[in-house]
């Protein structure tokens, strides 16, 4: 017998979903596959990394991964940088570009999702940030777990 859920949770289920097709649309608009759109999210949120750094968010062998940047740069969204202290480290970071496609495309979302929390009271803000907060980092933890039933 399933137990019975609170409306919440079938929210949440359902915003993932949205997410995920959301995901798909702007890899579209971006003329980007969903793998090389992922690639480029992460690189727009985490800066510049190594491109070993970026298969391990991925979840990708460093060829894989090599292969996603190079179709990045040719696109004009990815770049690799040397580093200045030792030249034989190459970092991979969003261009300036990307980022602004991105932003561009989630922007309006991103906007009515701040204007509408704002209209909220402080501590209604406040459980809103808390609930979203606990409910990532359970979904960071159900993600490692299933990682870790394919791993020997």
């Amino acid at each position: 017998m399933t137990p019975p859920y609170h409306p919440a949770a079938f929210a949440l289920q359902a915003l993932f979903d949205l997410a995920n097709e959301t995901e798909r649309e702007v890899a579209r608009c971006l003329q980007l596959n969903l793998t090389d759109y992922r690639a480029l999210s992460a690189l727009a949120q985490s800066g510049p990394v190594t491109v070993g750094t970026l298969a391990e968010k991925l979840g990708a062998t460093a060829a894989t991964t090599t292969a996603i940047v190079g179709r990045l740069e040719a696109r004009g969204y990815a770049e690799r940088l040397r580093s200045e202290e030792d030249r034989r480290h190459v970092h991979v970071s969003a261009t300036p570009a990307a980022a602004k496609d991105i932003m561009g495309l989630m922007r309006p979302l991103m906007d009515a999702t701040n204007q509408h929390i704002e209209t909220l009271p402080r501590a209604r803000q406040d459980a809103v940030a808390d609930f979203l907060n606990v409910a990532l980092d359970l979904m960071q933890g159900h993600l490692r777990s299933l990682s870790e039933k394919d791993t020997p």
